[in-house]
């Protein structure tokens, strides 16, 4: 029982530094103008594309998930 616990502690750690500790850090950064331009246009860049990925990826899964069911096929 002490295992997993363990582990549980360690997973809650890792996602809530991953989740809240990084891009609050990363915030702050910008915020008081600490990283430099070359990190913040990575940044920048990676955010675009991260969601453009994602609002194409959402699209074609609801559309792959329309034409798997039927939604729009013809019914007479």
């Amino acid at each position: 029982m002490k295992d997993s616990t363990t582990k549980n502690i360690i997973n809650f750690l890792i996602g809530f530094v991953v989740m809240f500790v990084m891009p609050f850090a990363i915030f702050m950064g910008i915020y008081f103008n600490i990283l430099p331009q070359s990190l913040l246009i990575g940044i920048g860049v990676f955010g675009v594309l991260a969601a453009a990925a994602f609002i194409i990826g959402g699209n074609l899964f609801m559309m792959y998930s329309d034409i798997k069911t039927g939604r729009y096929k013809k019914r007479s």
